[in-house]
């Protein structure tokens, strides 16, 4: 995957930015620093980018052709659909009510979900609600039920199923264009080994499913370079706000982790934990009578 452009004027920028942070780089460059080693200012430097143009020197200005808008699918691999939205019968209470009612569920019962909960919390965090047709220079734009910067949606939907009715235990991944699951590999211990990776979070376990949001930043970084970051986290927290809410409307709970092994969440996903690597999980299921 190909790195957007970094011009003479965007590398001085860079420099000074470091001289000026007094970043502690890590002995052996090829190990990236971990997070609680760097100064706190480099971190908010995120979340704050920087003074002047927002999109300097970017792939985009460069001609470079946009990255795909989704990961491929292996000719041989098992899909299954999903319930379409049209035959939904879940989340039938009212926004305000759902905002009122709101509130994280660390306490699930083994019962399963059904696969039409699934689908219908898999559609309200990044399903596409509407297509705007393209011409002869532009492909048809898919627009989604959560919004996107620039709409270049880069968020992947893996998730973790353990109990969900008529489907194998293992990881999957949502596709937001077919509306349908991709099998990436059964795992009947998928729970066991997503705990641990998640330190031990006893709730984890016992979760009907959860939903892994992966970034591939490249496909905002091509647009909108040194702000892509700040935007991609700000897109998980909008995503995850749906899930809430539409898990509360359904009558399922719901818990944001943030917690959780960076190395060990890649690879039960199966990414490279560079050019794509998780950012945002959460655990969803029926709450357990009594107890949150």
């Amino acid at each position: 995957m190909r790195p957007f452009n970094l011009g003479r004027k965007t590398l001085i920028l860079a420099a000074a930015t470091l001289l000026l942070t007094s970043c502690e780089r890590a002995k052996d460059d090829s190990t990236p620093p971990e997070l609680n080693k760097m100064p706190v200012a480099q971190l908010r430097a995120m979340l704050k980018g920087f003074d002047g143009d927002c999109r300097p020197d970017s792939d985009k200005e460069h001609g470079v052709p946009p990255p795909p808008a989704g990961k491929p699918v292996p000719s041989d691999a098992q899909r299954i659909s999903l319930v379409p939205p049209e035959k939904f019968h879940a989340g039938d209470m009212d926004v305000q009510k759902a905002i009122a009612s709101r509130r994280s569920v660390r306490a699930f019962s083994q019962d399963p979900i059904t696969l039409g909960e699934l689908s219908f919390l898999l559609w309200a965090t990044q399903g596409v609600t509407a297509e705007i047709a393209g011409d002869e220079t532009h492909e048809p734009m898919r627009l989604r039920a959560a919004p996107s910067a620039g709409g270049r949606y880069p968020l992947e939907t893996y998730i973790a199923i353990r109990a969900v009715e008529g489907i194998d235990q293992g990881i999957y991944r949502y596709l937001p264009n077919t509306h349908q699951l991709h099998l990436v590999r059964r795992d009947s211990d998928i729970s066991a080994g997503l705990q641990k990776a998640c330190y031990g979070t006893p709730f984890v376990a016992d979760a009907a499913a959860v939903l892994i949001w992966s970034a591939i930043p490249y496909r905002t970084e091509w647009k909108y370079t040194y702000t892509s970051h700040r935007m991609i986290a700000m897109e998980a927290g909008h995503v995850c706000q749906n899930l809430y809410l539409a898990a509360t409307s359904a009558g399922l709970g719901a818990c944001a982790l943030c917690s959780y092994h960076q190395s060990s969440v890649d690879g039960l996903i199966g990414v490279d934990g560079q050019n794509e690597f998780a950012i945002y999980l959460a655990c969803v299921g029926r709450p357990s009578e009594g107890k949150k």
